[in-house]
């Protein structure tokens, strides 16, 4: 059975390789996605898991969360470019008290967060 995965792997390589160098497009890469789609249903039906045909890469690292402060700080800018699309009053030099408030918070985050990325390398 681990033939199956090979040769669905191998498959899906020489797909992906058509689809870069002649294009989606073409006759030749849409007949090794075909095979490719086969040798993975084969696979399938063979019993293995879809997560079972791709690579598992050793030095992938999964993606860090995002702390408090960083999500405090995006969610700052969002509200001031919420606020600024509907104000009349706001503009680039100046901002209704609202606006100046937001505005204020987002860069005090934004300061905050950046000393301390900077602080950390």
């Amino acid at each position: 059975m681990p033939h199956l995965i090979k040769a669905a792997r191998a498959a899906q390589h020489r797909a992906a390789r058509a689809a870069t160098t002649v294009g989606p497009a073409h006759p030749l890469t849409r007949l090794l996605l075909a095979a490719a789609a086969l040798a993975a249903a084969a696979a399938w039906d063979a019993g293995h898991r879809v997560a079972d045909l791709h690579h598992r890469l050793a030095h992938h690292k999964e993606r860090p969360v995002p702390d408090g402060l960083y999500q405090r700080y995006q969610a700052a800018h969002r509200a001031h470019q919420a606020h600024r699309t509907h104000c009349t009053h706001c503009t680039d030099h100046a901002r209704c008290p609202a606006g100046e408030r937001l505005w204020s918070a987002f860069e005090r985050l934004q300061d905050t967060y950046l000393t301390r990325q900077r602080s950390t390398r």
